[in-house]
C-alpha cells in the first residue's frame, strides 16, 4: 500500500520504550511506501539517514520549553510545508487545529488517570498539569487514539466516533510463535522498567517467592539504576543492566526463565507482550492491559505474600497471540481511519 497523502508525524518527545519502537515502524513503513515527514528528539537524528524517503524535522527543546511551549516550532514546519493531510501528534496535546486531519495519540495513560499510583509528589503535579492540558485540547482532534482499551476507558465515552484502538505491534512476538523455537533458559527472572510505578519492589518480592523452589535464581533488572534503592544494587543476587537498546532488551528475555511485571498502570500491554512470549513462565499485574493480551488464554490469578494485589501466571507454551498484530495492519488501519475522518472533514 502506498499513500501519496501528506502526513506530519510529530513524535518530538519520544525517545526510548514504546514511544521509539512506534516512530521507528512508522518511519520504516513510511519509507518504502512514499514517505511523510516526522518531528522527532535529537536522539533519533539517525532516521534522517536511515529512511531517505521521509523528511525529519530534529526538534530539540530545554524541559522549560516542553512544559510551557512544547509546540513552538510547529509554525515555522508549516510555514514551510503548509497545511499537511494529517498531523499525527504522538503524546503532545493539539492545542489548534494544524492539519486536514488532527489525529491525538496518547502515549501515556498516567497523565490522565494517576489518582492511586505511587509516584513522587513533584511527578504527581507534572502529570496532573500534563493531563488537564491533554484532556482541555481533546476538542482540536479529528482522532483520539490509545493503545489499549483500559485507555480509551479512562478517556472517556463522551468522545464518541472519535475513539480508536491503535495497540502496538507485535512483530517479534508474531515471528517467535511462527518458528516455534526456544531460546535456551539460564537461571534468570527479568524486570524491564525501574519508574516508580513499575513496582520494582513488588517483583522484588515475585522474585524471592520463585527462588524458594530455585535457589541459584537471579534478577535482572532493566532501566535506570537511580530510581532504585541502595540495598537492591548491592544484592549479589541482583543485576542491575540500566538502560538498554530494544534488540539487547530481547535478547535478555529470550534468555529468561521468567519474566516479571508488577506495574500498577500501562497504557499498552507492550512490554508484557515481549516478556511473556519470550520467557517460559511470566508473572505480570492483574490490570486492565495485561488482560486484554491474555484474552482467550489460560492463566490463573495468585497472591503472593507481602503484595496487596492479584498477579497473573501464565506460561508461554500456553499463550495464543490471538490479540497480537503486524505493525504493517496497524499502520493500515491508522491510515484508513485517516480517509475516513478525511471524507467527513471536506
Amino acid at each position: 500500500m502506498k499513500t501519496e497523502n501528506r502526513f506530519l508525524f510529530n513524535f518530538a518527545v519520544s525517545y526510548s520504550g514504546g514511544g521509539h519502537k512506534r516512530l521507528y515502524e512508522y518511519a520504516k513503513w513510511f519509507n518504502g511506501n512514499g514517505g511523510a515527514w516526522f518531528v522527532v528528539h535529537p536522539s533519533c537524528e539517525y532516521l534522517v539517514t536511515e529512511f531517505p524517503n521521509n523528511r525529519c524535522f530534529v526538534v530539540s527543546q530545554t524541559r522549560w520549553q516542553r512544559l510551557f511551549n512544547d509546540c513552538g516550532y510547529l509554525g515555522a514546519i508549516k510555514q514551510e510545508l503548509g497545511q499537511p493531510d494529517l498531523y499525527y501528534s504522538y503524546g503532545i496535546p493539539i492545542y489548534a487545529r494544524f492539519g486536514k486531519v488532527n489525529w491525538f495519540h496518547l502515549s501515556n495513560v498516567l497523565p490522565l488517570a494517576p489518582k492511586n499510583v505511587p509516584i513522587t509528589l513533584y511527578d504527581r503535579l507534572k502529570l496532573c498539569y500534563l493531563g488537564r492540558r491533554i484532556r482541555k485540547n481533546f476538542s482540536n482532534a479529528d482522532v483520539i487514539s490509545a493503545e489499549s482499551k483500559y485507555s480509551l476507558g479512562v478517556i472517556g465515552n463522551e468522545h464518541g466516533n472519535k475513539l480508536f484502538l491503535s495497540v502496538n505491534g507485535g512483530d517479534d512476538e508474531l515471528a517467535q510463535i511462527a518458528s516455534n523455537t526456544v531460546s535456551a533458559k539460564g537461571d534468570f527472572a527479568t524486570v524491564v522498567g525501574t519508574y516508580k510505578y513499575k513496582a520494582v519492589d513488588h517483583a522484588v518480592l515475585v522474585f524471592e517467592m520463585l527462588k524458594k523452589a530455585r535457589p541459584r535464581l537471579k534478577l535482572r533488572v532493566i532501566g535506570s539504576e537511580a530510581t532504585l534503592p541502595a540495598t537492591l544494587r548491592r544484592r549479589e543476587d541482583v543485576l542491575v543492566l540500566g538502560l538498554l537498546k530494544r534488540s539487547e532488551v530481547v535478547d535478555f528475555l529470550r534468555e529468561s526463565k521468567y519474566y516479571i511485571s508488577m506495574t500498577y498502570i500501562e497504557n499498552s500491554y507492550n512490554a508484557a507482550s515481549e516478556g511473556i512470549f519470550l520467557a517460559d513462565e511470566s508473572y505480570v499485574s492483574d490490570i486492565g492491559p495485561h488482560q486484554e493480551l491474555l484474552e482467550s488464554t489460560k492463566f490463573r490469578k495468585m497472591e503472593v505474600p507481602g503484595i496487596d494485589r492479584m498477579m497473573l501466571h501464565v506460561k508461554r507454551d500456553e499463550v495464543l497471540g490471538r490479540t497480537l498484530k503486524a505493525w504493517n495492519d496497524v499502520i493500515s488501519e491508522m491510515i484508513l481511519r485517516f480517509e475516513e475522518s478525511n471524507a467527513r472533514t471536506r
